[in-house]
């Protein structure tokens, strides 16, 4: 062997030895910013490699090799996607895993457009059409889907622990709340081989924390990681769509590795978003809960205009007062209780509430107020960003209280107790007590109140009791799972509010009938949200409403934003017979699937004792003993707790 040789093969050795070196002495987030970048380079290749075999593809014939192709191209996405998703979710929502529907710009002036692209529209052109149809549209597709990440993947990456501990724990959620519930798969139906994915992936990054875990809990540590391993094991074993005990799996695996998460993330040092980020920044997701159906998962004081440091005992019973107070309305004769009865969970069981002076009715359903605060959207069509506005289209709306926020200063200030209670329940508050500013506060502040999740089925899945129904179960799997209804009513809310950070209400169009029962049912025609504000006077938002919660459903008969349908079993049989398609109702922009659920009568039975278990209106339904009294206008005192009518 001559010299050159000799020296060559000994640099060759130093160098593999430094780089091994440096290799072993890298922090676990650098190691993992690198993976991370590999795996979006992953991703961006079978994309183009799928893209190859589309464009050669024989329509008549080549679906099957093309749809295995692009199972490939979802195992690199969901691969990257635990911390793509939490490093940027509006870039992965507009342009990689959007839902397969037109959404609007909301921070352009004027009404934009933005079509759907990304990996759910071809999912859903894949398995739910022709490749002769659709095979143009798959090809722009993939193009566009290719194009923003090579370009995405020109932007630096900074991934740090903190990012990793939570980017884990908010993919818990999104297992949860989406990914087992085949949210993002609408054509192929690959949601338990996306999950395991994840939670390979998730295994993989968690693995290079393992030695700094152990020195601080090792019983916690060794908790985490059996979950993790076993929770893989468990969808391996269980890999049927329409079989998975999704209840199993959220209270044996997800909700401990949920916990224990939490639990290494504090005890390990590394610093909490709550310590990084100023907390009017925060989402209202949680990232402090220990459980997914925890009462503290979500912050509601996200989603309203009073301040957190305003929210006291005796403003809620203030605001409690005037929600029970018709001195509020322009007779005296009518409060919020009049059209939300805490005995129906808030609601009033008509189909529409009783207008003022009894001239007809109002225009829509009067729906629950319990939980009613965990939403970006107010009323059936959407038209208000806030709860505090909500109250004064209530308080100006001819049919409901037909008057104005002066008026009912002047009256409150005549009272003595009201200008006292005022001062004590706005006593942090800089302005004008009795305003309407202060007035909306304290309303706020009582609706803000009628929340919790102590229902029987979340103290079960909490471990607070160990029995649950075998129908609850069921029916929970159910509507997870098959009935998909958990795809429009997201988890632990079950409303339209979208996981896994909770910040975007959806709304939907059904095809709901004007009268179900008759032989030949027509659509409704109220327009609901494409009416609700000129910003969403959209198509496809025509006949679009709010996705509601589910929750103590069993006491707000009836149903729908008309209150057309009667019962829970006339609710599914719509449902399972397509919506307004499967019944002679046809709108090219409906947003449930066409065809039927294919569900049986114990199975429509077993949901219904799901949501039925979601009863809960615990610490909610007390009344005033009395209202205050009005020196000046002793007529006043006659008035009805409640109101009236």
């Amino acid at each position: 062997m001559n010299k050159i040789s000799v020296l060559f093969i000994t640099i060759l050795i130093v160098f593999t030895a430094i780089t091994a070196f440096n290799n072993s002495d890298k922090q676990p987030s650098a190691l993992i910013k690198e993976r991370q970048v590999m795996r979006l380079n992953d991703f961006i290749t079978s994309l183009q490699k799928f893209r190859t075999v589309l464009q050669s593809a024989d329509t008549a014939k080549g679906v099957e090799e093309l749809q295995v192709e692009f199972i490939k191209v979802r195992k690199a996405f969901k691969a990257w996607e635990y911390l793509g998703e939490y490093m940027d979710p509006q870039f992965v929502k507009d342009n990689v895993n959007g839902a397969p529907l037109p959404k609007l710009e909301r921070n352009t002036f004027g009404i934009v457009v933005m079509q759907p692209k990304g990996m759910q529209q071809i999912d859903d052109l894949l398995f739910s059409n022709s490749l002769h149809d659709s095979k143009d549209e798959l090809l722009a597709h993939t193009d566009k889907l290719i194009s923003v990440l090579n370009d995405y993947n020109n932007l630096p990456v900074y991934i740090y622990d903190r990012i990793v501990f939570e980017a884990t724990r908010t993919a818990f959620v999104r297992l949860n709340s989406m990914g087992l519930t085949g949210f993002d798969v609408p054509g192929s139906g690959n949601s338990i081989p996306d999950a395991i994915t994840v939670l390979q992936t998730i295994e993989q990054d968690m693995l290079l924390y393992k030695t700094l875990f152990e020195k601080t809990d090792k019983a916690a540590t060794q908790t985490f990681y059996s979950s993790l391993s076993k929770s893989i094991t468990y969808l391996q074993q269980h890999n049927d769509f329409d079989k998975l005990d999704r209840l199993e799996f959220l209270t044996n695996y997800l909700n401990p590795l949920f916990e224990k998460m939490l639990l290494l993330h504090r005890s390990s040092g590394v610093e909490m978003l709550h310590e990084t980020t100023q907390a009017h920044l925060l989402p209202p997701y949680n990232h402090q809960a220990n459980n997914l159906f925890a009462n503290d998962f979500l912050n509601p004081f996200k989603y309203i205009g009073l301040p957190q440091e305003l929210y006291t005992a005796e403003l809620v019973e203030l605001g409690k007062t005037l929600f029970y107070d018709p001195v509020l309305s322009s007779k005296n004769n009518r409060a919020c209780a009049s059209c939300h009865n805490s005995a129906r969970a808030f609601t009033d069981g008509n189909p529409k509430s009783t207008a003022l002076d009894f001239d007809g009715t109002v225009e829509r359903n009067a729906p629950t107020l319990i939980n009613c605060v965990y939403s970006e959207r107010f009323f059936h069509d959407m038209r208000t960003e806030a709860l505090e506005s909500q109250i004064e289209h209530v308080l100006t709306n001819r049919k409901e209280f037909d008057t104005d926020m002066l008026a009912i200063i002047d009256k409150l200030k005549d009272s003595k107790e009201y200008r006292e209670r005022f001062e004590v329940g706005l006593k942090n508050y800089q302005g004008e007590k009795i305003s309407g500013q202060g007035i909306t506060f304290a309303l706020s502040a009582f609706v803000t109140s009628l929340r919790g999740f102590n229902s029987g089925f979340d103290k079960y899945v909490r471990g607070e009791v160990s029995t649950i129904e075998p129908s609850v179960r069921r029916g929970y799997n159910l509507f997870m799972g098959k009935a998909v209804c958990g795809t429009c009513h997201f988890a632990p809310v079950f409303n339209g509010t979208v996981p896994p950070r909770y910040e975007e209400s959806e709304s939907e169009v059904l095809g709901v009938p004007q009268n179900p029962y008759v032989k030949v049912p027509v659509l409704d025609p109220d327009l609901g949200r494409a009416k609700g504000m000129l910003k969403d006077n959209a198509y496809f938002h025509e006949y679009s409403f709010k996705t509601p919660t589910v929750r103590n459903v069993a006491l707000t008969a009836p149903y729908m934003h008309n209150g057309s349908y009667k019962t829970l079993e006339d609710v599914m049989d719509f449902y399972n017979k397509g919506g307004g398609d499967g019944i002679g109702i046809k709108l090219e922009h409906q947003t449930l699937p066409f065809d039927s659920l294919s569900l049986n009568k114990q199975e429509v039975h077993d949901i219904i004792a799901f949501m039925k278990s979601l009863t809960d209106t615990s610490g909610m339904t007390s009344i005033p003993k009395s209202l205050p009294k009005f020196e000046k206008q002793a007529a006043l005192n006659k008035r009805k707790i409640g109101g009236d009518y």
